[in-house]
């Protein structure tokens, strides 16, 4: 830009001193527990490079210690499914209206989307209809279901960063630009003790058996599944009383649902401690990692939980239940044999997939027992994690990742014109 013309001796007019560039204004949306961590390690990779950048965006407790200016609580957003969806109508509709207005008024530099497929997919349309360009991180998982919608990703995303090996090559067959980055859980997991010691941490006897229960991060995936996650608990601790159970909570999860729901089930029975006639139940408010690490097993709802538990090197059961018209209807589009990503990376199935009416307390001790005492199944079961392992990459996926980022910002924007944003807004 050129400065304010000044006058000099003579008449002249030369230009003055160019004004200062306005920072940089970055539009962020995750959703997920998961996805606020990751967005909020991107954040600071991004401002390392463009310290005086500016975010707003929806997202969680990440996003909005990173210092980015949250439009929408995640949480209000949280759902999962068609007919899930369906009821929360009203709250989509109120965010991507506060979204499109920062699209329309402020006009950002970048539109940065994170997982969260069916929200974000929206979003993309609104910003590329707005020519604001767009970086998808963690891209959603066209390549298992709905492979369709590769085709919107193509029309409106600018850059994928991909978090898996295998999807770099899916979407350049689709001509998208696609960067392979590697997983941020190897950044963003904690180092943590032996179990041992992370045992005596938590409080917990060392020597019991301990397992962890993960209902997942949504209110609706907390309701389907909490129920039977606390029953299998309650029927294990029949057959081994000294066991006890750890029910970590997502930043995202409504820890007043969670602590109610169990209290409604144990009832009288409240929480005892390993040996006691009473179920020894631990809520962390920790997140999923350390319950796994210091778990002998988990029981957990499909999700990025099952590559952290390939992490903790956790022995796991994925389970999942969704309305069973979702259901019906996903099916009908699903493209992969596993829905558990580590059973995808490692192509067998060394975590049990209980799905839908499979999902029930006695299928679930029926599994829990055969890893308890089938030392050849625990066996066959690790060497598949240091598969997933090996495939998830180094550290350092969200420095790759701004570096995507930094590249989309570098180039010059070409705004559409109001006749080309309106025929491709539909697109």
């Amino acid at each position: 830009m050129r400065g304010k013309k000044e006058q000099v001796k003579g008449g002249l007019e030369v230009p003055g001193p160019p004004p200062a560039l306005a920072p940089p204004l970055i539009l962020i949306v995750a959703g997920e527990a998961s996805g606020d961590e990751h967005a909020g390690r991107l954040v600071a990779a991004i401002r390392e490079k463009l310290p005086h950048a500016r975010f707003v965006g929806i997202g969680g407790d990440n996003l909005a210690a990173r210092g980015v200016e949250i439009l929408v609580p995640a949480r209000e957003l949280a759902v999962v499914g068609f007919v899930e969806v369906a009821r929360h109508l009203p709250r989509v509709f109120r965010a991507l209206r506060g979204l499109h207005r920062v699209l329309a008024e402020e006009r950002p530099d970048l539109c940065i989307l994170v997982d969260f497929p069916d929200f974000n997919f929206l979003v993309m349309r609104l910003a590329k209809w707005r020519g604001v360009p767009v970086m998808y991180y963690i891209s959603p998982q066209v390549w298992a279901w709905r492979r369709y919608r590769v085709r919107a990703l193509a029309r409106h995303v600018d850059r994928l960063a991909v978090i898996f090996p295998f999807e770099a090559d899916f979407y350049r067959q689709y001509g998208l630009v696609a960067d392979f980055v590697g997983h941020p859980f190897r950044d963003t997991l904690p180092s943590l003790p032996p179990r041992r010691e992370l045992a005596h941490a938590l409080g917990l006897d060392p020597a019991a058996l301990t397992v962890a229960l993960v209902p997942g991060s949504r209110e609706g995936e907390i309701r389907r599944h909490l129920p039977t996650l606390l029953e299998a608990a309650r029927r294990l601790h029949q057959l081994l009383p000294e066991a006890q159970f750890l029910l970590p909570l997502a930043s995202t999860a409504p820890r007043d649902l969670v602590e109610g729901m169990v209290r409604e089930f144990l009832g009288a029975e409240g929480s005892g401690k390993p040996g006691s006639p009473g179920l020894c139940l631990t809520l962390l408010a920790h997140g999923a990692y350390p319950a796994l690490a210091a778990a002998h097993l988990a029981i957990a709802a499909s999700g990025t939980v099952t590559v952290e538990a390939a992490l903790a090197g956790t022995p796991t059961l994925i389970v999942y239940r969704l309305s069973r018209l979702t259901y019906l209807v996903g099916r009908l589009l699903v493209r992969v044999k596993f829905i558990g990503m580590a059973n995808l990376l490692a192509g067998e199935e060394i975590f049990p997939e209980l799905l839908q009416e499979d999902f029930r307390a006695e299928r679930i001790m029926v599994e829990v027992v055969r890893l308890l005492r089938e030392p050849q199944r625990l066996m066959a079961v690790r060497r598949g994690l240091a598969r997933v392992v090996t495939s998830l990459g180094g550290p350092g996926a969200a420095a790759r990742a701004a570096a995507v980022a930094l590249e989309l910002l570098s180039r010059p924007v070409v705004r559409k014109s109001t006749k080309d944003a309106l025929s491709g807004r539909l697109s």
